[in-house]
């Protein structure tokens, strides 16, 4: 009866020798293209994206989520900053300090970056914060130290000197809290805050020092009576101006209840909307820029400043010269804002401006009437 099978077994023999002879049978490989693309587990592929903003990028396969920085040397980073591309040296220091997070010189480009992009106060506090560690030598300690302390020095003579005692509060206020026990922070806030009538506030502060302590006696003299300080007095249209000082009329432009006024800044015509709600003169951005293009402007820092809008960060600029009529002052503090703060104006005059005169606004004829202090 196998006969019967034969057929079927040959057939199953003859295809199980044919698949054989396929499976066994030399085959030649095609040549892989020298441009074949990388498998998708290297770094380029995998890096391409987050690592197009580093100046080199490495080809050792790295996990996707890491960055070469060291390829980038600091100089370069700093270029960044000084061109004031602030997330590009955020992203940078992110993945330079995960590598070496005790590295002074990354530690200084961060207090760097941190004051450009945040409150001059925030800043300063940064740099002391620093000088609690230890990882810099005894020179750079030094050299972070000499840097702090002009900072703050420089910060409160210009502020103080255009007259912005609001700004100048709040500067100093964290620089107080962190240290009570120096002595010229202490006056100077406690000044600040006479300046703006502020006088608990005031006698708050004195309290930090000696009862006998010769700053503190001075201040108390020289402000304690509210009724002597005409200079931070509320001004209305019934203040009476010194019969014996010269008094100049400025023209103004009316719209609505707001006032314009024609000045001068870094000698260029400007139009500023008389603002005495305002602590700080301030002028628009686009101002700022033109400005910039022709004059050498030092900023000394950022603010946050309340608006009508919201709290907006604010450049603070010294400006050399200002002219108002006849008189020129120099070294004042102006905010830089957006110009939707100004109505039709290139900037605000603020009342760090307007309180080194004796002034009225005379609504009846559009006039600012002046006398110098």
């Amino acid at each position: 009866m196998m006969w019967r099978y034969n057929p079927i077994i040959t057939l199953c023999l003859c295809a199980s020798i044919a698949l054989n002879g396929y499976l066994l049978w030399p085959r030649v490989q095609p040549e892989q293209s020298p441009a074949q693309p990388q498998p998708a587990s290297t770094v380029a592929t995998a890096t391409a994206g987050p690592t197009e903003d580093w100046a080199e990028s490495s080809l050792t396969a790295v996990p996707p989520d890491a960055v070469q920085t060291r390829a980038t040397p600091l100089s370069e980073v700093r270029q960044w900053l000084n061109n004031g591309d602030y997330a590009r040296v955020e992203r940078y220091l992110i993945n330079a300090l995960r590598e070496a997070p005790h590295s002074p010189a990354l530690l200084l480009l961060e207090a760097d970056l941190i004051l450009a992009t945040k409150p001059l106060s925030t800043a300063v506090l940064h740099f002391y914060t620093l000088l609690e560690l230890t990882v810099f030598s005894p020179p750079q300690h030094a050299a972070l130290t000499t840097r702090t302390e002009t900072l703050v020095s420089n910060a409160i003579d210009a502020l103080y000197n255009a007259r912005d005692w609001d700004l100048l509060a709040r500067f100093i206020e964290p620089l107080y809290q962190l240290n009570s026990s120096d002595e010229q922070i202490t006056l100077k806030l406690a000044e600040a805050y006479a300046r703006q009538q502020k006088f608990t506030l005031m006698e708050d502060t004195l309290a930090s020092l000696a009862p006998d302590h010769a700053g503190a006696r001075s201040i108390r003299q020289r402000y304690g009576n509210a009724n002597d300080l005409l200079e931070d007095s509320a001004l209305t249209d019934d203040l009476r101006l010194p019969a014996e000082q010269p008094l100049t009329r400025l023209a103004l432009t009316r719209y609505g209840d707001q006032y314009i006024v024609d000045a001068r800044i870094l000698q260029r015509p400007v139009k500023l909307l008389i603002d005495t709600g305002a602590s700080s003169t301030a002028i628009s951005f686009e101002l700022y820029r033109t400005l910039k293009r022709f004059n050498a402007i030092k900023v000394m820092g950022l603010f946050d400043v309340r608006t009508a809008g919201g709290l907006i960060r604010s450049p603070l600029i010294r400006v050399q010269s200002m002219q108002l009529g006849p008189y020129e002052l120099t070294d004042i503090g102006v905010l830089v804002l957006p110009r939707d703060t100004m109505l039709n104006a290139d900037g605000l005059l603020g009342m760090n401006v307007l309180k080194q005169f004796n002034f009225k606004l005379e609504q009846g004829s559009s006039e600012l009437l002046l006398t110098p202090r």
